[in-house]
């Protein structure tokens, strides 16, 4: 794996004790993995088994914003992913510290918000001790999270962070829990044996559209359609894919619906933007389009929607592609990303048919009010 040496730390004032050009420790290679990953601010409230990241993340200008319970800091670092759509952070010290977190990663693992949750833990040379909060974090957070792990060694650590964002950016976002033990942070190690991976190295670049006939063939059924609806759920505002959303609907004519974090991207009175009449439309459409988002009960699992309805879903989920519901076509890929494919396959094609579907969204509105 490719990637480049850790860089000189600055001079730390507070609490280092030592200072060698030569060595870095586990909590300054943290704090510059997570600066590698872009990550600006850190949620967290102070605890020992901690202290060594915070050293370096003064170093490494990441600001640290400390809060009175660990929940609120889960919480606002899902906040910090989904307003800014980069890796939130949450840190927490032992024991009570990484459970009071809980509420606000399953949150996050429910919503699918990418956020990495660093957990201390005692020290390696004390594991099985009865040391102080000594708990099995990662067996606790393994089912909220994608990926839960616990760091060995110090020459691991920044390889571990990025294995542990790789996941939170993996298919569907969520959150994911590495666990780092006192002295694995505390320990200095030759900055030579530290090599922190560049981000375009460990994970895809480039976003899957999923397989390009079924694009064509979405693009077909909507250039087609009498009476489109689509609605469109968090994964396409997470992807940063609204624009897309917003442009395909206006381009074709198209009703649209939003739930989740995508509510809000039209605002209301824009001739595009539907709220109250999805279930009519979801029984009188032709064509229904579901854009990550579940058939989950907001939808009554699939069963509120049309049976002679085309059906198409879209997500970054292939386990949920079809789940509760049978469909027409699946799409598995990154919203955005599939969203803007299909427009640039109808381009040219879809002045005619938007036209005509200007009775279908009138009705719809009259049913608004």
């Amino acid at each position: 794996m490719r990637g480049q040496p850790a860089s000189k730390t600055a001079t730390d004032t507070l609490a280092k004790k030592s200072k060698s050009e030569d060595v870095i420790s586990g909590g300054h290679l943290v704090a510059k993995a997570l600066k590698n990953e872009g990550v600006d601010t850190i949620f967290t409230l102070c605890g020992g088994h901690i202290i060594d990241i915070y050293d370096g993340c003064l170093d490494e200008g990441i600001r640290i914003i400390d809060v009175r319970h660990e929940q609120t800091a889960a919480h606002a670092a899902d906040g910090y992913a989904r307003q800014t759509g980069k890796l939130g952070c949450v840190v927490t010290t032992a024991g009570p510290g990484c459970t009071n977190a809980i509420t606000g990663i399953a949150t996050a693992f429910r919503s699918e918000s990418p956020i990495l949750h660093i957990g201390g833990q005692s020290s390696l040379t004390q594991h099985k001790m009865g040391s102080l909060q000594d708990l099995p974090h990662v067996d606790i957070m393994t089912p909220i999270t994608k990926f839960a792990a616990g760091v060995m060694s110090t020459e691991r650590v920044a390889d571990m962070i990025s294995m542990a964002a790789r996941e939170c950016f993996n298919g569907a976002y969520g959150p994911s829990y590495l666990e780092i033990p006192r002295d694995v942070l505390d320990r200095e190690v030759p900055i030579e044996t530290a090599v922190i991976p560049e981000p375009g190295c460990y994970r895809a670049s480039v976003k899957s559209v999923g397989d390009p006939v079924d694009v064509e063939k979405l693009a077909d059924i909507l250039v087609n359609a009498e009476r489109p609806a689509m609605l469109v759920g968090s994964q396409v505002f997470m992807s940063r894919g609204h624009q897309d959303a917003i442009e395909l609907a206006r381009k074709l004519n198209i009703a649209l619906y939003m739930n989740g974090a995508s509510r809000g991207i039209l605002p209301p009175g824009d001739p595009h933007y539907f709220n109250r009449t999805r279930s009519s439309a979801f029984k009188k459409a032709d064509v229904i389009v579901i854009v990550g988002t579940p058939f989950d009960f907001r939808m009554g699992y699939g069963k509120r929607i049309s049976q002679a309805a085309t059906l198409i879903q879209i997500d970054q989920d292939y386990r949920t592609v079809g789940k509760n519901r049978d469909i027409s076509l699946g799409l598995a890929g990154d919203p955005g990303a599939v969203l803007a494919a299909v427009l640039q396959a109808t381009t040219g094609r879809s002045e005619n048919g938007a036209k005509g579907r200007q009775g279908w969204l009138d009705g719809l509105r009259a049913e608004e009010v």
